[in-house]
């Protein structure tokens, strides 16, 4: 390990969600259109996807320049893909989460946290053939930094789907802090490369 990836072992991931957080901040309205159509096309070429019957992914927050999806979602409904979505169901203690069929963007709803929450059927993690994971940051060997709730790792460790973590190139590192719970993607993509871990 050289000394880069020293210095980078050392920092918290609440230093690192702040970097990362700075990356998507300076994105200008054109970058950030680029760089979410150049992941959802990659995300759209991934074997694993062209596969897959039912697909997860996250509606995104687009105020906060998380990655755009939603041209993913729009391309996988028209290839007669399942969607599903998270739907938030406990607010404190132990993060839960629970899976709702897509059925158009006017079938969404607004949660206390802001995200846009789908109403239709209940989907069970087995039923998932792949899961697009939403990320701050990653490494190179699949690790995360996420909000730091623990929603997707709880998530995560219910199902046997293909994880795929989306990040922008600039907030893929070497190495990131990792803990026993951490569950680690099976692929990372950027809107450069497509990482199989």
């Amino acid at each position: 390990m050289g000394p880069r990836s020293n210095v980078e072992g050392r920092r918290s991931k609440a230093e690192w969600r702040a970097q990362f957080a700075a990356v998507r901040a300076s994105l200008s309205d054109a970058g950030y259109t680029a760089k979410s159509a150049a992941i959802c096309d990659r995300l759209q070429a991934l074997p694993a996807v062209r596969r897959a019957t039912t697909v997860h992914c996250y509606w995104p927050l687009v105020a906060r320049r998380e990655i755009d999806t939603r041209p993913f979602i729009a391309a996988c409904v028209a290839a007669g893909k399942r969607v599903v979505l998270p739907v938030v169901e406990a607010f404190g203690g132990a993060p839960r989460m629970v899976h709702r069929l897509y059925e158009g963007e006017d079938r969404l709803v607004t949660n206390r946290w802001g995200l846009q929450e789908p109403t239709g059927p209940l989907v069970a993690p087995a039923d998932l053939d792949v899961v697009i994971v939403p990320a701050f940051g990653a490494d190179r060997r699949g690790h995360r930094i996420g909000h730091g709730r623990g929603f997707y790792d709880a998530f995560l460790a219910e199902t046997t789907a293909w994880r795929v973590c989306v990040v922008y190139e600039a907030c893929l590192v070497d190495r990131l802090p990792s803990e026993s719970h951490d569950i680690a993607a099976s692929t990372v993509v950027t809107e450069q490369a497509v990482l199989g871990i």
